[in-house]
């Protein structure tokens, strides 16, 4: 019945994952420019709202995705759930989660593009 709902995700080489990967991190980094929680400016993340194993179809969303510190990254964000979740209404605003909530729950079945993303991620780093 159709392809399988793995075989979405895998349809990009590793190193087309990498390389869109390293695109969303320099296009996060540039637009929110420190930490969104303590306010630091390095060793800065790009950390995913909605986690790339489980939603691998958000990964390369840059709305899915918010510069964090290690620290705030690792033993704040993945460690106080509640908390977090929280933060980010206040933060990053409820149309912006809702638009993700959204994008979670629906069934995708489109292929990735990778020359179409990677074009749609250098322009949007382009107009910072």
């Amino acid at each position: 019945k159709g392809i399988s709902t793995g075989l979405l995700y895998k349809n990009l080489k590793k190193s087309q994952k990498v390389k869109l990967s390293k695109l969303v991190r320099e296009y996060v980094i540039k637009r929110d420019k420190v930490c969104l929680r303590c306010g630091k400016g390095s060793n800065l993340h790009a950390s995913h709202i909605y986690p790339r194993g489980k939603y691998p179809k958000m990964q390369f969303d840059t709305k899915n995705v918010k510069a964090l510190c290690l620290g705030c990254h690792l033993y704040w964000w993945h460690k106080h759930p509640i908390e977090a979740r929280e933060w980010a209404e206040k933060t990053l605003g409820r149309d912006r989660l809702r638009y993700l909530k959204k994008r979670a729950n629906t069934i995708d079945k489109t292929l990735w593009d990778f020359e179409r993303i990677k074009i749609d991620l250098q322009k949007k780093i382009g107009e910072l």
